[in-house]
């Protein structure tokens, strides 16, 4: 975990690469079990920013993430990556296949969850994603 200090009272926590790393599968098993316990013992975590690639949405990772995001129950934002791979038919039916993904969680999920198509190269989803980010940490917009 990479810890972001934007002040004495507020970080961003990063979890790079959490999915995709080549590590042994033993190794992979207790990131998963520290990252569980951080995600559904953080009493002051306020919301979570999920990063999906839009090509490979929900992989089984992506789903236990998902899966601890829904038990912290806390806001979350599914931010589908490299959306300037795709077309925007492909990008808008991806954002939908998601979406109904997570209706499917049950529990009001859909109320708290938003999925939203971003690109780092492009400027799809940057503003929304930079609002969202100042309203949780209350920072001027």
């Amino acid at each position: 975990m990479v810890f972001f200090r934007l002040d004495d009272e507020r970080r961003l926590v990063d979890l790079p690469g959490y999915g995709f790393a080549r590590v042994s599968l033993a190794l992979k098993a207790d990131w998963q079990a520290l990252m569980g316990h951080y995600l559904e013992q953080r009493q002051c975590l306020r919301a979570l920013v999920v990063v999906m690639d839009i090509r490979h949405p929900l992989t089984e990772f992506d789903r236990q993430m998902l899966t601890w995001c829904i038990a912290a129950r806390r806001p979350l934002l599914l931010l589908l990556t490299k959306a300037d791979k795709l077309g925007r038919g492909a990008v808008h039916r991806t954002v939908e296949q998601v979406k109904r993904a997570v209706l499917e969680l049950g529990t009001g999920a859909a109320e708290w969850i938003d999925v939203q198509a971003f690109s780092s190269t492009r400027p799809i989803g940057l503003e929304e994603a930079r609002l969202r980010l100042a309203l949780w940490l209350e920072l001027p917009i």
